[in-house]
């Protein structure tokens, strides 16, 4: 399983997540989206970890990549766009699907034979609304993200997602992560980890 962290704007958060245990660090490129960082930052933390995983989070496809690892498509794409990504543009995709969207399941797994690294399963009102669904789904490249927290993380950890994604509810304020926040996660994380 990892953990990636999302909605990084600045590189001390970048570096206190990295430092705590996030297997990718996800930065948003859309400047409309408050949470937005840059690709000179995606660059600036790649100078300072270069074995460190990044993301490049986009909201329409992108015709050019940076120096990030993986491109998430964070908008209604096609199997088309998966394989463009990874053959055109190099890089390995994670694929975001709402799950307010019709067919998830068979969607997923479309998604994953496309070349996706990693289908994430996306509720904005709360994964953990999605519990009892997502227990019928496998979870082989599946990740799950919306509204996780020190408080349902213990309960959709039970899920053994390959990806869980965290965003807003590590926060103090809009693109500032809670240093207090992120230890509370990734202690959890850790426990969880020990008793597995």
């Amino acid at each position: 399983m990892k953990i990636k962290i999302c909605g990084i704007t600045n590189e001390d958060d970048a570096n206190y997540a990295l430092k705590k245990g996030a297997d990718i660090i996800g930065v948003i490129l859309d400047s409309s989206i408050k949470r937005h960082g840059t690709s000179d930052l995606i660059e600036k933390i790649k100078e300072k970890h270069p074995d460190a995983l990044l993301t490049g989070v986009y909201t329409s496809l992108p015709s050019i990549a940076g120096k990030e690892d993986y491109i998430q498509l964070h908008f209604r794409h096609s199997q088309e766009d998966i394989i463009y990504v990874r053959k055109v543009l190099g890089k390995k995709v994670i694929s975001v699907i709402d799950f307010h969207e019709e067919n998830i399941r068979e969607k997923a797994k479309l998604h994953l034979h496309a070349g996706a690294d990693y289908v994430l399963l996306e509720d904005r009102e709360g994964i953990i609304r999605r519990k009892n669904e997502l227990m019928e789904i496998p979870m082989e490249g599946i990740g799950i993200a919306g509204k996780i927290d020190s408080e349902n993380l213990q309960s959709l950890l039970q899920l053994n997602p390959d990806l869980i994604d965290v965003s807003s509810s590590l926060e103090e304020t809009i693109g500032k992560k809670s240093f207090k926040k992120v230890d509370e996660f990734f202690n959890i994380v850790g426990e969880h980890s020990v008793i597995r």
